[in-house]
């Protein structure tokens, strides 16, 4: 998952009125595009006019008279607009804090006013926060949780544009704003926030937040701003639970995002007994030892203290052994070019690797590639029997995993499976 507490003159704990309408804005006109102004009186800096409606953002329907804060500031190439919104009401009152443009703004508003009842959804008291260790605080299931089932549902607290952290270089304005929005929060949620673990930054605000926060693509619409643009940065969602979730080379969860809800799913990949912790992934797993702890020392900038990292050396190197083996089964299985002389048994004795890893979060291309070699050999049925293991642990997983093509090609043999392209093939090759 994805850095000083800083004095700013300009921000004011109350509020700074703009045409009668609580807002802190950005001067439009001045010389520097991060000078944030507190004149109350100059209608024309207001990026937002009363009631807002030239952005044409959306009252949320539980409350239509509540004022909107705002906060914005322009990119450092003038080109775009980043503002703060807040709204202290949504799910259930635990409320969510937005930086971001406008006009994705208005396209997250209005997906939060289409759903019928936006808020957490959780199925029973599945887990409980607890202490783990030298990783802060984790979450631990309170009884047994069966493979596949939704352990929680949640919206962010903080929804925040990527792109703005690179558009707008000014720390001052970016701690300023984000400052803001975390105030802005309900108290409860900020306390929450504040206990999110932050490694040894404690007093850093950015850095609380991108350790805490989950990248997210995409968009709520097919007009959602930059969707096309392979540049684009996406947003990050930081949430008041899921965002507890410490990772694991072997996590036992998937956790996905659905713009349809506005809120990440958390789902038990493998059953998950009671009192143990429930972790994701924050890596590719399917890594030696040694990879696995480079990548996460010096990207993620902590040093993995799993299970599987801290097992004894013997075992560690047993597990390098099944990962070299699976990375050379599936380039073998995988290239259409090269014809094995047992393709089933080897695809099927990487689906045993996976298991016997723990791999269970990507145990849907191992499927995928059995049933593919189960059809090619013309074994419709056993081909048929993969398919839907490799598609329910895709669906499980979710698309973050880059599994998407897999699930899509099992879901076609499924359709028929002498239709496939993969129907009798190995036969002829």
């Amino acid at each position: 998952m994805f850095c000083s507490k800083v004095a700013v003159a300009f921000i004011w704990a109350g509020r700074v009125w703009c045409s009668g309408k609580p807002a802190i804005y950005a001067s439009v006109c001045g010389s520097t595009p991060h000078k944030l102004v507190t004149t109350s009186n100059d209608v024309s800096l207001c990026p937002l006019s009363h009631d807002e409606t030239h952005l044409d953002l959306p009252i949320l329907p539980h409350n239509n008279s509540s004022p909107r804060q705002s906060a914005c500031t322009w990119s450092d190439d003038r080109e775009k607009e980043y503002c703060l919104f807040a709204d202290t009401h949504f799910n259930h009152g635990k409320g969510i804090s937005m930086i971001t443009t406008p006009e994705r703004a208005r396209q997250v508003f209005a997906s939060i006013k289409s759903l019928p009842n936006y808020h957490s959804v959780v199925s029973g008291p599945l887990f409980e926060t607890r202490a783990s260790g030298r990783k802060g605080r984790g979450i631990f299931a309170t009884k047994h949780i069966p493979a596949g089932s939704l352990i929680i549902q949640e919206p962010p607290i903080l929804f925040l544009d990527r792109n703005w952290m690179k558009a707008v270089s000014s720390e001052d304005t970016r701690t300023a704003i984000q400052t803001l929005a975390v105030e802005e929060l309900p108290g409860t949620t900020r306390q929450i926030f504040y206990e999110l673990y932050a490694g040894p930054f404690e007093e850093n605000l950015m850095q609380r937040m991108w350790t805490n926060g989950y990248g997210v693509a995409g968009g709520p619409t097919l007009s959602w701003p930059g969707l096309d643009d392979e540049s684009d940065l996406g947003m990050i969602a930081i949430h008041a639970n899921i965002s507890k979730i410490n990772h694991s080379c072997r996590p036992n969860a998937a956790s996905q995002w659905d713009w349809d809800v506005l809120a990440h799913r958390l789902y038990a990949a493998r059953d998950i007994a009671a009192d143990e912790e429930i972790t994701i992934s924050y890596i590719n797993p399917v890594q030696s030892y040694k990879d696995r702890q480079e990548y996460a020392e010096n990207v993620l900038g902590f040093k993995c203290e799993c299970s599987q990292c801290q097992a004894m050396s013997k075992f560690r190197d047993l597990s390098n052994d099944r990962i070299n083996e699976i990375l050379l089964l599936e380039s073998y299985l995988e290239s259409r070019s090269i014809a094995p002389a047992e393709p089933t048994a080897m695809a099927e004795l990487l689906v045993s690797l996976y298991k016997q890893e723990g791999l269970d979060t990507f145990i849907c291309k191992a499927y995928a590639i059995a049933a593919r070699e189960w059809n090619g050999a013309g074994y419709e049925y056993q081909a048929r029997e993969r398919a839907y293991e490799s598609v329910k642990a895709g669906l499980i997983a979710g698309s973050g995993t880059g599994l998407d093509d897999y699930v899509n090609e099992m879901e076609d043999l499924l359709d028929g499976a002498r239709k496939h392209w993969s129907w009798r093939y190995r036969l002829h090759s």
